[in-house]
């Protein structure tokens, strides 16, 4: 009877520490698919995380170039508005010291001269002056410049002609403006553009 029951025990006892081997074994079988399990969740969450910062730096270098670009642009953009305010003022100055008296009134002789060949009567010239040019012109004009030319001159002044001239025709369409803000413009629609495309690094290149 003794004998039986310490069999009992002993397999009793052997179940248990089976079952106990096999629930240890079972634990540490689960805890290593955990382990693993978060360690595949940490190794995806860091390289979504490093995909992400690495587009976000990219995306953040393409603003920066962007702005850098645009900042570029705008400077330019601002150099040639100020090149083209300074570029007319430099003409103007240039037109101002050039369109002497003396030069202006050989501009009308050689206007007046081919508008009227072939014409018979006399001439009606409208002259529009600078103030600081009218005395002098409308002495050597009124002084015999035009009068083999039959021409009757009528000189009024511009408020707004610094230097130069406009001329026209009594009676007709024919109309001239000389003035320095016009032969200006003209001026810097030619040159302003060559200058203004040395600041374009996109025609440089």
């Amino acid at each position: 009877m003794a004998e039986e029951l310490q069999g009992l025990l002993n397999r009793i006892q052997s179940e248990g520490v089976k079952k106990a081997e096999d629930e240890k074994s079972r634990i540490i079988a689960a805890a290593k698919e955990e382990a693993a399990r978060i360690v595949a969740d940490a190794k995806a969450k860091a390289e979504e995380l490093s995909k992400k910062a690495e587009a976000d730096a990219m995306a953040s270098e393409a603003r920066a170039k962007s702005a850098i670009q645009q900042a570029a642009r705008d400077v330019i953009l601002a150099l040639k508005a100020e090149l083209s305010v300074r570029l007319k003022a430099v003409v103007k100055d240039c037109l101002g010291q050039a369109l002497t008296a003396d030069a202006l009134s050989k501009i009308v002789f050689e206007i007046v001269k081919n508008s009227s060949q072939g014409k018979a009567g006399e001439t009606n010239v409208e002259l529009l002056l600078a103030k600081k040019d009218a005395d002098e012109l409308e002495r050597i004009v009124k002084g015999g410049l035009l009068a083999n030319l039959q021409a009757k001159t009528t000189i009024s002044i511009g408020r707004n002609i610094g230097a130069g001239l406009k001329l026209g025709f009594t009676g007709s369409d024919v109309y001239f403006d000389l003035s320095d803000e016009a032969l200006a413009e003209i001026i810097c629609e030619f040159v302003g553009p060559k200058l203004t495309a040395l600041l374009d690094p996109a025609k440089k290149a």
